[in-house]
């Protein structure tokens, strides 16, 4: 009996030894898990320098790893679809486009994808597609109108509209009719006093894709002052900064109206008041602009700063 309880008792206890966990710093073998690849920076840097080189055929292989390590990045897409298309293999540049239009619709991709369907003959895709980017902000008119991938498409009405419309995303403020309102002081002027007598020079021109009215003022007496005339969309208004070589500033607000700009501002006054300002540019005709200042300090009574008449040089 006593033999028989030890040897149950051994049986058990070698029982309990297998099931009994490892003890701290024991080793276990186990299956190593699988190592994900990702794409590493010299890949990418290698991509980068290929496509920059055009080396297409190199690009499209370097490009085509890393959207297999990373399926969702739209711009390693785009460009696989960039190196396909210049080697001449559209079918497989549209899928590279699509798939990068599906993750992040890009106004240059939508209109790649436009070229390409050109240099396939299928017009139809190819407004489609040209329609698509323009909506989403494509915004370069002399590439469109020089690319070679469109030559198919040019003839055709809808193009000379395309690229109007893409002018007008470049520049927006040509296509807006209030920014547009004082373009007739844009010109090369001799100014004018009411005599008759030469006040001075003025160059007006338009900069910063015609949003701003940009006046070079000479007086006769050697004094130069500029200003930025615009129309302000956060306010409903046109806005004029003038700054002189003298140290003056003035800020002027107003409107266009019945053929008149008329702005109003105010400046510090001598006696620590102010002193309010009134400025009118009249269009008389295409050759000449009469810009009247008056000055008061009650908003009853004014007094004239400055009258002066625009002709326009020939």
């Amino acid at each position: 009996m006593t033999h028989s309880r030890f040897i149950v008792a051994m049986i058990v206890g070698i029982g309990f030894m297998h099931l009994a966990p490892p003890s701290f710093g024991q080793q276990v073998s186990a299956t190593p898990a699988p190592q994900t690849q990702s794409v590493t920076q010299a890949m990418r840097s290698e991509a980068n320098d290929f496509f920059i080189r055009k080396d297409w055929p190199n690009a499209a292989k370097a490009y085509e790893a890393i959207t297999r390590l990373e399926p969702a990045n739209a711009n390693a897409l785009s460009r696989l679809g960039t190196s396909l298309h210049s080697m001449g293999k559209y079918d497989r540049a549209i899928e590279a486009y699509k798939k990068a239009v599906e993750i992040n619709a890009q106004a240059t991709t939508m209109y790649n994808l436009g070229c390409t369907y050109a240099r396939l003959n299928d017009k139809e895709a190819a407004f489609a597609w040209l329609e698509k980017s323009i909506k989403a902000g494509y915004n370069q008119p002399d590439a469109m109108s020089k690319d070679e991938d469109l030559i198919a498409l040019r003839e055709d009405p809808r193009f000379k509209g395309m690229v109007a419309r893409a002018l007008i995303n470049a520049k927006p403020c040509t296509a807006n009719p209030q920014n547009r309102q004082f373009d007739f002081w844009v010109g090369e002027w001799r100014v004018e006093n009411p005599q008759g007598q030469l006040a001075g020079t003025s160059s007006v021109q338009l900069i910063l894709g015609d949003c701003v009215v940009f006046e070079n003022w000479t007086g006769n007496g050697g004094s130069s002052g500029k200003s930025f005339n615009f129309y302000n969309s956060n306010l409903g208004k046109w806005q004029q900064t003038w700054v002189d070589d003298r140290g003056g500033m003035l800020e002027f607000f107003g409107e266009y109206k019945d053929g008149q700009m008329r702005y109003l501002g105010e400046a510090p006054a001598p006696n620590g008041g102010k002193t309010l300002q009134r400025m009118t540019f009249f269009n008389l005709s295409g050759n000449r602009v009469r810009q009247l200042w008056e000055q008061s300090t009650d908003g009853k009574t004014w007094t004239v700063a400055f009258d002066g008449t625009y002709v326009r040089k020939s």
